[in-house]
């Protein structure tokens, strides 16, 4: 059996499906970093062209929190997650989204241009200005955690840590088209799609 066009677009359609909330989650969050400007000029990587701001995707900013051993050229990162810590309490319908940002940025390069100002401090406000009370996902998210952190000998740190109440996974899409769906029709659409 082959790998077609087909198979890869229904992969890539992960990006925007409802009821795929982490990835759709990512995918706003990327593009809302590598538009702003500030966040990519401060995070100063000099190998990369900061007016092709999608270059530092992969590089400085990652869908994930894992920084190699071996850097060469990357100093400063932004990483970030998503994931759901709980359901409410009064309405099983409804779950909290928590979207953590990593800033890390090496001590070599810790000061932003000679100002005085810490650089994983100075992005981290750039962060909280660009997400804080925002609803780029629906809901409005607010900032509920901002801790300093040294990540082993050569990354100063900062973890901003934002909240949303999201729908609990109620979505499902059969056949291209989202649905809201409740248990017992769940059920039932198995039944009929097997």
């Amino acid at each position: 059996m082959s790998w077609t066009k087909e198979d890869e677009k229904a992969l890539l359609s992960y990006k925007t499906l409802l009821d795929s909330d982490d990835i759709r989650i990512k995918e706003i969050i990327k593009k809302v970093l590598l538009n702003n400007k500030d966040i990519i000029h401060v995070l100063n990587n000099e190998n990369l062209n900061e007016e092709e701001p999608d270059s530092y995707f992969g590089k400085n900013i990652l869908p994930y929190y894992i920084i190699s051993p071996t850097q060469t050229d990357s100093s400063n990162f932004i990483c970030f997650e998503v994931g759901y810590s709980t359901v409410s309490r009064y309405n099983k319908l409804v779950k909290v989204c928590e979207i953590t940002f990593y800033i890390l940025c090496e001590q070599d390069n810790i000061i932003y241009n000679n100002s005085g100002l810490a650089r994983h401090d100075l992005l981290a406000a750039l962060l909280i200005n660009q997400f804080n009370w925002k609803d780029y996902f629906g809901n409005k998210i607010r900032l509920v955690s901002d801790t300093p952190n040294v990540q082993d000998d050569d990354y100063a740190m900062r973890v901003l840590i934002f909240q949303m109440e999201t729908d609990n996974n109620i979505v499902k899409t059969i056949n291209g088209k989202p649905k809201i769906i409740n248990q017992e029709i769940h059920y039932a659409s198995e039944v009929t799609e097997n």
